[in-house]
């Protein structure tokens, strides 16, 4: 199993920002990224952090109202308590990150086995875009960040009609064959519990624990 460290929490933050265009800075030993799309405000990503910790970052959230904050953790109930003490509401806690080793990953486009879809991919220097579509209209798409010998996976969405036809197991794979093209040897996503299934049938494995929370009101 692969260690979940600092590093790796940091690699999968700075992948994740990637592909989405987002801007980072450092919080003490974290990062955190401006959501230029959503909130346009900061939110911030822990491993693991001490009580001191936990209460600087909390402080820094609850400077706006907009702010996140995000805790990669093996011990759920205790951040649900500190986060009581520090002012913060738990916006989601069933997310999961997870890690997968790329050797022996296929390196070859796989071929989509549907009438009537399209698959368009797009290669970046950092970043690999696959799009899936029907007669025009979008079915399933996903993006993969190339971090330090890390692939990172962001947005793997498969609409809700065109679920259960294997998209998913296809963009993922499409998108492993745009990674394998830059030398990664690890594979790092956060996923939603409707993603853990498929995440486990290709392979991966879970590390932790992702909780999200927002400044209470």
């Amino acid at each position: 199993m692969r260690v979940l460290d600092d590093a790796l929490v940091e690699t999968w933050v700075t992948g994740w920002a990637q592909a989405r265009g987002y801007q980072t800075r450092r919080e003490g030993r974290f990062l955190s990224a401006f959501l230029h799309d959503k909130t346009n405000d900061w939110e911030y990503f822990a491993l693991e952090p001490s009580h001191d910790e936990f209460a600087a970052l909390a402080s820094s959230a609850r400077m706006s109202p907009e702010r996140l904050f995000t805790i990669v953790t093996s011990s759920v109930n205790e951040i649900h308590g500190a986060a009581l003490v520090h002012g913060l509401n738990v916006r989601s806690a069933d997310e999961v990150f997870m890690a997968m080793d790329m050797a022996g990953q296929d390196i070859e486009d796989p071929f989509l086995p549907l009438d009537g879809f399209e698959s368009e991919t797009v290669r970046g220097n950092t970043v690999g875009l696959v799009t899936v579509t029907a007669d025009g209209e979008p079915a399933a798409s996903g993006s993969v960040s190339m971090v330090e010998g890390h692939a990172v996976y962001d947005r793997i969405i498969t609409e809700p009609r065109f679920r259960r036809l294997g998209l998913g197991s296809y963009v993922m794979r499409a998108l492993t064959a745009v990674a394998m093209e830059h030398d990664v040897d690890a594979g790092l996503l956060v996923t939603t519990p409707e993603g853990l299934e498929l995440y486990r049938y290709l392979g991966w494995e879970n590390l932790a624990s992702v909780v999200m929370f927002e400044p209470r009101l």
